[in-house]
């Protein structure tokens, strides 16, 4: 089964078009959106009195849930900029409470939840389906539909109109793709093999049926032959 380890090195090359830090926001005020990078920005969202992370779930959701005034409405927050409605969802598939802290270990959680409810990549990383460039492809347009900064893996219709490969799928609406699709399907195949009891099995499966047939054919030759002996005699 993958580790954390496994999913800090899928997501750095994933998210890193997106977030730099688990602090990381932005929110929308009356005159416009506005963002936050820990280490790189001076002001962070007017309502926080300490870093993002060290806010509960609850309170965030709150920020969240705020009308768009002077202070304005908190928006895409921390590693992996969750915005409102996708928080709300994620919480019966992550196994997060409110009343947890919304730190790194509750948005790593989250994150994985991300990819978990899309099956058509959480079905390519465990191994349910077979590692061909078609499933690859898929679970690649599914990532640039979460994170705009993906780009997709091939010429196609996007959210607002026809895009080149490695574009956003949101091209158009003011989002640029700053990861490119063969990185992604890159990071998304050896996330797949650290699923060991999924990708690896499913991929020697036919190895193994190979084998068993073999020695089966093996067997019944044997028996074949010893019978055939055994009568001639």
């Amino acid at each position: 089964m993958y580790s954390e380890k496994d999913i800090k090195e899928f997501f750095n090359v994933i998210l890193a078009g997106e977030s730099k830090t688990y602090d990381d926001h932005n929110w929308y005020t009356s005159s416009g959106l506005r963002g936050y990078i820990k280490g790189r920005s001076s002001s962070r969202y007017p309502l926080l009195n300490k870093d993002l992370s060290k806010y509960k779930v609850s309170e965030v959701m709150a920020f969240q849930s705020r009308v768009r005034d002077n202070n304005g409405q908190l928006w895409a927050t921390g590693r992996y900029q969750i915005i409102p409605n996708t928080l709300k969802g994620l919480l019966s598939k992550s196994n997060v409470s409110t009343n947890d802290q919304y730190n790194e270990k509750t948005q790593d959680k989250l994150g994985l939840a991300l990819l978990k409810e899309r099956s058509k990549i959480w079905n390519y990383l465990n191994g349910t389906i077979p590692d061909n460039e078609s499933n690859l492809n898929i679970a690649s347009l599914e990532m640039a539909k979460i994170w705009a900064s993906i780009g997709v893996p091939y010429d196609m219709n996007g959210r607002y109109g026809w895009i080149s490969k490695d574009s956003s799928y949101y091209s158009g609406g003011g989002d640029k793709a700053h990861v490119k699709s063969a990185d992604v399907k890159s990071a998304l195949r050896k996330f797949r093999r650290s699923f060991v009891g999924g990708s690896r099995l499913q991929e020697n499966k036919g190895a193994f049926l190979g084998i068993g047939i073999g020695l089966i054919l093996i067997i019944a030759g044997l028996a074949t032959y010893f019978i055939f002996i055994r009568k001639s005699k």
